[in-house]
C-alpha cells in the first residue's frame, strides 16, 4: 500500500530545480516562472518515475503546452521513488513484495556505480497464495499455475 504521507503531500514543488532536472518538451516561457507538481499516474496516484527510477515534474497549470499541445516534463536527477509509491511511466508493476525488493537491490547497485547500464527490468520469480487448510497456488514466470 502506498505510504498515505506519499498520498497525500509532496505535491508542491514551487520552483523548478534547473540545477537539478532535465527537461522533456520544453515550452517557450521558462520553467522557473511557474509551480510545478510531481507527475502521478492517473489509476494509482503513484508517483510516475523513468526506468531508473527518478521522479517526474510537470506544471501546476495544465495550459502550459508547446505548440503540438505536449505538456514539459522535467526528470528530477537526483529524487528517487521505489515501491508501492513509484509506477515507472509505461510499464507499471504489480504492487508486491518481490518488486519492490528488485528495485531496492537495482537502485542501491546503481547508486554505488553511478548510474551506469541500462535501467531496471523486474524479473518475474512467481507468485504464490496459501489458500489455507495446507492448500496454496503458484503462479510462475512462465504463467503456468502449480497447485498443491
Amino acid at each position: 500500500m502506498m505510504n498515505p504521507f506519499v498520498q497525500q503531500a509532496l505535491d508542491d514543488v514551487h520552483i523548478y530545480p534547473s540545477t537539478s532536472a532535465t527537461l522533456k518538451n520544453p515550452i517557450s516561457i521558462p520553467p522557473t516562472s511557474g509551480e510545478w507538481i510531481l507527475k502521478r499516474d492517473a489509476k494509482t496516484g503513484g508517483l510516475l518515475v523513468d526506468d531508473h527510477f527518478r521522479t517526474k515534474l510537470i506544471p501546476r497549470s495544465s495550459a502550459t503546452r508547446d505548440m503540438k499541445g505536449r505538456m514539459p516534463v522535467a526528470t528530477m536527477q537526483n529524487v528517487f521513488a521505489i515501491g508501492d509509491v513509484s509506477v515507472i511511466e509505461g510499464n507499471p508493476l504489480p504492487a508486491t513484495a518481490q518488486v519492490a525488493n528488485q528495485e531496492a537491490k537495482w537502485l542501491g547497485r546503481a547508486l554505488n556505480k553511478g548510474f551506469t547500464g541500462p535501467g531496471f527490468t523486474f524479473r518475474n520469480l512467481g507468485v504464490m497464495t496459501y489458500l489455507g487448510d495446507m492448500r496454496a497456488i503458484m503462479q510462475t514466470g512462465g504463467n503456468t499455475e502449480i497447485k498443491g
